[in-house]
This record gives structure tokens, sequence and C-alpha cells, in this order.
């Protein structure tokens, strides 16, 4: 019988250790998730860029008709090309500031310096470059032919440090 209370005893004493780990586990993975969450929010509802201004790295970015049509697919590919930090987020801000709705396919030049509003604005206006198949009416697609170079010159600067 001696034998049976000792695996008794050691059995509660497990036991007790369990009971004690879990609220301890518990409590680690609440402030984890909850940290997760709180900064995830932040990003959805502060309007900041990924990089400052002096580091950003511009790059062109190509969205399919069929990327257009997801907000999520369009995050993804931003995400990729280290543009933002979360595709999660950006589909999120897309639907809540509408622009879910209004990406339109083609060729942009984004920067890690822009938040994610100016980059929904962007891409739901005309591309900055002309892909091959499109069908204009005489325009080139770029934001400069309205009142010169100048703006793509301030872009270049803005992006690259030249001028």
């Amino acid at each position: 019988m001696k034998r049976g209370s000792e695996f008794v005893g050691i059995m509660e004493g497990a036991l007790g250790i369990v009971i004690y780990l879990i609220p301890i586990v518990c409590a680690f993975f609440i402030v984890t998730w909850a940290g997760r969450a709180y900064h995830e929010g932040h990003k959805l509802f502060v309007d900041e860029s990924l990089d400052r201004p002096g580091f950003a790295h511009s790059e062109m970015v190509t969205i399919t008709e069929a990327d257009a049509s997801s907000a999520f697919a369009v995050g993804r590919i931003l995400e990729k090309q280290d543009l933002i930090s979360s595709g999660i987020t950006f589909a999120v801000k897309a639907k809540l500031s509408g622009f879910d709705e209004s990406i339109l396919p083609g060729t942009f030049i984004l920067s890690s310096d822009m938040t994610m509003e100016q980059m929904l604005e962007k891409l739901s206006k005309m591309p900055a470059v002309e892909t091959e198949g499109q069908e204009g009416s005489g325009e080139t697609g770029t934001e400069s032919d309205v009142d010169g170079s100048s703006e793509t010159q301030k872009e270049n600067k803005d992006v690259w440090g030249q001028f």
C-alpha cells in the first residue's frame, strides 16, 4: 500500500504545480496578445508611416486587375515590398476609409515614408506609370501632366534626395 500512496502524493504534487502554472501561462498569453492587439490598433488609427522621411525607400508597385479587387491582396504586396508593416492592417484601414472598392490596377511609385492613408489615396487615382495594354484617352497617366514636370521633380527630391 505504501507504493500506491506515494503515487497519489506525486500526482497531487504535480497537479498542484499545474494548477499554479495555468494562471501564469494564461497571463503571459493575455499580455502578449493584448500588446499585439494594441500595436495593430495603434497602426490602424494613428496615421504613421513605416519610415521617417530621411530614411525611406521608394518602390515601383504593380497592382493587377485581380489584386485591385482585394485590399488584402494589395496589402500583402505592399508588405512584401517593405512599404507597410501589416497587410491585414492595410486591408482594415482601406475598409474603414472607404478605399477598399476604389483601388485601381496599374503601376505606382510608393514610398515607405507615406502613411497608409496617403498610399490608399494614391492607389485610388490614375497610376503614375502607364503599363502596356492600358488604353487611355490620350493621357499618359502621370500626375505631372497637369502642371508640368515640377510634381515629378518634387517627388524625386522627396524620395531620392536628388536635386
